[in-house]
């Protein structure tokens, strides 16, 4: 596939933000499993899997809110932790390009951090799982701050935590959360099979979008 270069008015990025689930792993089927059982557990109902594709990656808040579960966002995240440390090693999809694309990224001085609506503990298992868990420079999670994307916080977050400016990063995300986050925080959004200000149809194209920066001792 040929790309087509990003609009002018693109930031040059001196950092990327990554969503974690759907870009840099795939987990879709271990967390239907278990938003299924929180159903049964927390909710006396079976969640099917068409109420639940178009909330994946909303967060246990939300999660919470749209199936009428009777726990607290916080016996959710609980309940998600303990299900995934059983069930994510046999299951969890690692995107081959995904170490690739970010040791590319650090070769080229471009600074890395996961923005995910997942729990800290859960998000440092499934990337120290993944193998990529030293190639950020940041990872931040929904339980470290106020509000989850689509809220612009977790990015707002990951910017600060890379010493950086939203107009100096991109986010690349999947999800219509992805999308809305980063036009809440004003940071440019490439879309991983969706649209964004670029689209791209898979992880590996990213080096080929990001342009090349030499290394910046002064950061």
């Amino acid at each position: 596939m040929t790309l087509a270069p990003p609009p002018r008015s693109a930031p040059a990025p001196v950092g990327i933000l990554f969503d974690m689930d759907g870009v840099l792993v795939e987990s879709t089927e271990t967390w239907f499993r278990a938003v299924e059982e929180a159903g049964r557990r927390f909710g006396g109902r079976v969640i099917t899997r068409e109420q639940f594709l178009p909330t994946f990656g909303q967060g246990a808040d939300g999660d919470v809110e749209a199936f009428g579960l009777t726990c607290t966002p916080q016996e959710l995240d609980a309940f998600y932790l303990a299900y995934f440390l059983e069930h994510a090693q046999s299951s969890l999809y690692v995107d081959p390009a995904a170490a690739p694309v970010l040791r590319g990224l650090a070769a080229r001085g471009i600074r890395r951090s996961v923005v995910t609506n997942t729990m800290a503990e859960l998000a440092a298992h499934i990337l120290r799982a993944a193998g990529l868990w030293d190639l950020f420079d940041a990872v931040v999670c929904a339980d470290e701050v106020a509000n989850a994307k689509p809220a612009p916080d977790p990015l707002l977050e990951g910017c600060r935590r890379l010493g950086l400016a939203t107009s100096e990063v991109w986010m690349i995300g999947d999800s219509r959360f992805d999308a809305e986050a980063a036009a809440a925080a004003g940071v440019w959004f490439v879309g991983l099979r969706r649209d964004g200000d670029v689209r791209l149809e898979a992880l590996g194209e990213l080096l080929a979008l990001a342009p090349q920066r030499p290394p910046d001792s002064s950061r």
